[in-house]
């Protein structure tokens, strides 16, 4: 039997995940702050929060 993980152990999952992140962008020479803002900047183009919110349909399949 398999437990849930305790709100402690996920935490320190996605610490480990965020260290591994920023050492993979650092050993590739990616500027992850950057890199972040662009992909937010582009997501807000592509998923429009007046054509998004509270509907699970991507907003150009309606």
């Amino acid at each position: 039997m398999t437990l849930a993980p305790t709100a402690s152990a996920t935490r320190e999952e996605i610490a480990d995940v965020f260290i591994y992140l920023i050492r993979l962008a650092d050993k590739l020479n990616i500027d992850i702050e950057k890199e972040a803002l662009a992909k937010i900047a582009l997501n807000e183009k592509k998923y429009p929060v007046d054509l998004s919110k509270d509907n699970a349909v991507k907003y150009n399949r309606r």
